[in-house]
């Protein structure tokens, strides 16, 4: 078919359309390079890292965040813990610290033991923090006098009061938080309260309460203890079974449900427990009936994840099979009569003795030992393991401390590159240390796909910082595309890496069924705006052919 040259007004027509087709095409090619609208949303809550006494209400004090393999102080603050019978101090999503004192609330900067009046009020005793963030102090008014009482109160994490609830009793043991944040308080020589999250009572049981405190069941059961009693309890707070037992120390729960209390059995008496029996560990099934028992133990027991259990006996760390056999005892000078300590990721126990604060391996063989004074109390993300002391005497004032877990950080610069296929790219590799850091740290290079072949001017760092250079290889015949680079640094057990991103290209970009790497999809866009375009002129010139031909 032979098309004769368009004269006139509709060759202006015609040059004018083709005109607006090609402009079209720059808006074609915006729209195809504009990222698709979204929204990352918000994120998701974070647990706290270590929201109660104890880590969790069954009071198991572990953690599954590994804690300091080589630690140094990082800093140690003044601040009043004001009982010994669990401290109170817990971790939040942030890792920041909450201590309670004579004054209210502290909270502590992890990074640098920045102190500040989170909220003042009366003494705090008891904190602890509900999934949805809320902190809940527990304060002393009035004590030793005839108006003595304790009140719960409700923070939200900027330090605003939401609520509060007088009790009639002190609050001298940790608070237990159930799955669905019913609060659990066990005053001393008073009630057990159950409490809403919002602060209304559901439910209190008469009881005369001891340093037992409470711990919950992973089925719920709540268990409470008095100077006469261990009971158990439904959620709704019917009673279960009560024992005469008088437990002194906290009151800890195994992942299969048995009891461990450390305290004694007790004879026939009026509102107080006549002791029959020594000091002793109870190991008591779900049904109250006992499963073993062992006397002497100077603090309550701490749980391991393969499921020992750590017990301190005046001086000596012992750790038992489930069924109470011995696993393996150590020695320590005057081990701390309040806690056996916790237990982190990797089943180390870290306790606290004269000769400091010690870390023993699940097999019994002491990992390193700091001359710090304190309890060991939390271990946040980040490794770093806090711990209190409480003076002895009238000294009314405690230290809180942080073990650094001396880290280092794997950085590469530049972390981005586009190369022609055939050149080489060049990046510098940094070891950096964090608190005192300075062990050797191995370097290796993982790349996907595969194909560069990455060079790296040295396999290790000592001391802990450095430099080394990186080679990047992307080869001739390299296929166009994206590859990412990760470079890691190990030292025991830590691991850090850090990612460099590759745009290959090839030296001439040449038009392909892509057509200039654009998508099938904008293609079609661009194909369907020309085609309007053509379709309007074509329509225009028929109609100016038959008007001409009108006035003929």
């Amino acid at each position: 078919m032979v098309f004769s040259r368009p004269s006139g007004r509709i060759g202006l027509l015609l040059h004018a359309s083709f005109v607006i087709a090609i402009m079209m095409v720059p808006s074609v090619l915006a729209s195809s390079a504009q990222a698709p609208a979204g929204d990352m949303g918000a994120g998701f809550t974070t647990p706290s890292m270590w929201p109660v006494y104890g880590h969790d209400s069954q009071r198991t004090s572990r953690t599954d965040h590994a804690g300091p393999a080589a630690p140094l102080r990082r800093w140690s603050v003044t601040a009043a813990p004001r009982t010994q019978n669990g401290a109170p101090i817990v971790i939040d999503f942030k890792g920041t610290v909450y201590v309670g004192s004579d004054d209210g609330l502290i909270s502590i900067d992890p990074q640098t033991g920045e102190m500040k009046a989170f909220w003042q009020g009366g003494s705090v005793y008891a904190v602890a923090i509900l999934s949805d963030r809320t902190i809940i102090a527990g304060a002393n008014y009035g004590v030793g006098t005839s108006l003595e009482h304790g009140t719960v109160f409700a923070l939200s994490p900027e330090g605003i009061q939401e609520w509060s609830l007088t009790l009639s009793g002190n609050i001298y043991n940790q608070m237990a938080i159930s799955k669905d944040d019913t609060i659990y308080v066990l005053t001393h020589h008073g009630p057990l309260y159950a409490i809403s999250s919002t602060g209304s009572l559901k439910w209190m049981k008469q009881a005369s309460g001891s340093y037992g405190g409470v711990a919950i069941a992973r089925d719920e059961t709540v268990y409470a203890s008095t100077e006469t009693n261990l009971t158990a309890y439904h959620p709704d707070g019917q009673p279960i079974w009560s024992i005469p037992v008088w437990v002194d120390a906290q009151l800890v729960v195994q992942d299969d449900g048995t009891i461990l209390a450390v305290g004694y059995q007790c004879g026939s008496g009026i509102g107080f427990c006549n002791p029959v029996s020594v000091r002793t560990l109870f190991a008591l099934n779900p049904n109250h009936t006992t499963r073993w028992s062992l006397e002497s133990p100077s603090s309550p027991p701490s749980l391991g994840w393969d499921g020992t259990i750590y017990a301190s006996y005046n001086h000596d760390i012992r750790a038992l099979n489930s069924d109470g056999t011995k696993r393996w005892n150590m020695t320590l000078n005057t081990a701390g009569y309040y806690t056996s300590g916790i237990v982190d990721a990797n089943n180390v126990l870290y306790v606290y003795s004269d000769d400091g604060i010690t870390a023993i391996t699940s097999g019994g063989h002491v990992w390193w030992t700091v001359r710090d004074v304190g309890y060991p109390v939390g271990i946040g993300a980040d490794g770093t393991l806090y711990y209190y002391h409480f003076p002895d005497g009238l000294v009314s004032t405690g230290l809180v401390g942080a073990l650094a877990a001396t880290d280092f950080v794997v950085t590469a610069n530049p972390n981005s590159f586009t190369l022609i296929s055939g050149q080489k790219g060049f990046s510098t590799v940094t070891v950096t240390p964090r608190f005192g850091f300075s062990g050797t740290v191995t370097l290796s290079s993982k790349v996907s796909p595969s194909s560069p072949i990455i060079s790296l001017a040295s396999s290790s760092v000592p001391g802990g910082s450095g430099n080394v250079a990186m080679t990047i290889d992307v080869g001739g015949a390299l296929p166009i595309g994206t590859y990412v680079i990760n470079v890691t640094g190990s030292s025991g057990y830590l691991a850090h890496s850090s990612l460099v991103n590759v745009i290959v290209t090839h030296p001439q970009a040449t038009l392909d069924s892509s057509l200039l790497g654009l998508s099938t999809g904008m293609i079609f866009m661009l194909a369907e705006g020309i085609a309007i375009v053509v379709v309007a002129v074509l329509a225009t010139v028929v109609i100016l052919k038959r008007r001409k031909n009108t006035r003929v």
